[in-house]
Parts: C-alpha cells; structure tokens; sequence
C-alpha cells in the first residue's frame, strides 16, 4: 500500500507560471482557445450581428431581423393544422400577446389596431386545470412500506373531485389555428350553444 507523495504549499511542485493563449473580448472576458473561445469573446465584444437569414445588422441578443422574424413567424403560424373555434374558452394572437374570450372581441381588436383578422394569427386554447393528486402525494414523508392513511385517502379523492367540477384556471395557446373560413354566423351559432 503506497502513500500518497506530500507537497507542500510554498513548494515549487505545487503550481507553476504556465503562459495561455486565448481569445479576450474588448471587455477583457478571457474565454479560452478554440473555435467555441473565439465564438464567445465576439459574443461578448460585439454589439450587433448579421441576421442568420438576409445578413441585415441587428442587435447582438437577436438572430433576426424584424422582416426575417415576422416571416418566419407566418410560416410557422400558416404550417399550423386549422380549427373551426368552438367558441368556448379563449383564442390568442400570437402576433400582440393578447387573449380574446369571443370572436366579438378579436374583431374589435383588429379594427382598433388596423390589423386584418387574419393578420392576428388567432389560436385556440388550452384550458389549464390544477393536477389532479395521486394517492402516493404524500409518499415522502410515510415510512417506507407505509401506506397513506384512509383520511388521507378520502381528502385527496375529494379534492380531484372538487379540480374535476372547477373550471379551467387559466388557458394557454394550443396547437390549432382559427380556422377564419367557418362564416361568422356558424361562430355565433356556435357560440350561442350551451
């Protein structure tokens, strides 16, 4: 069984001068040798960079451009699958961060902002509910081979029933777009269904 060698502290063996290379940012940021130090001090250095796409200078913290970005945005929004809305919960425009609980509003909107409807990108929600919780919830803190005790048991059942009954909390954007092609007196006629 061999002992491990000591060096002391103020010994020679302990650490010496080294010289490194490596890219440095205007800034002074040393971020090492190599393709990825390099990519790291412009980052840092820079102010603007070239978009990805058409090479027109944009701010550092963008890819794109406004143009590049809204374009890539409509491909993506006209590649989504479409859905006539069922005129319950809540559709979003992408385009302005902005929810509308009817098509009423979302037409509002569009005329205020001098947006065509279609130009809104509208799309239906999904309702958020609270989980639902599992008779293991509280397993952290039983025994190992413990079982959760029948209040428990009880309290939890009642407690999915009450999420069950509730409606949605909150709705986030879906993966469907408004199908804008349904007339707007099947919107009406849908939304007039109980």
């Amino acid at each position: 069984m061999s002992k491990e060698k000591i060096i002391m502290f103020d010994s020679p063996e302990a650490a010496s001068i080294q010289q490194v290379t490596g890219w440095v940012s205007r800034n002074g940021l040393f971020c090492g040798p190599g393709e990825s130090g390099e990519r790291a001090a412009r980052y840092d250095g820079c102010t603007h960079r070239k978009c990805e796409v058409c090479g027109a200078v944009v701010g550092k913290h963008h890819l794109l451009c406004k143009e590049c970005s809204d374009k890539k945005d409509d491909e993506r929004y006209h590649a989504m699958p479409k859905k006539k809305w069922d005129g319950r919960g809540m559709i979003y425009t992408d385009h302005l961060d902005t929810y509308f609980s009817d098509m009423e509003e979302a037409e509002e909107f569009s005329e205020d902002e001098g947006i065509p409807l279609a130009g809104l990108h509208l799309i239906i929600c999904e309702p958020q509910y609270p989980p639902l919780l599992g008779e293991d919830h509280f397993c952290d803190v039983l025994p190992e081979d413990g079982d959760t005790p029948d209040e428990l048991l009880e309290a939890i059942h009642a407690f999915n029933e009450t999420i069950k009954m509730c409606p949605p909390c909150s709705y986030s954007p879906g993966k469907y777009a408004v199908d804008l092609s349904v007339s707007r007196e099947a919107q009406q006629d849908e939304e007039a269904k109980p």
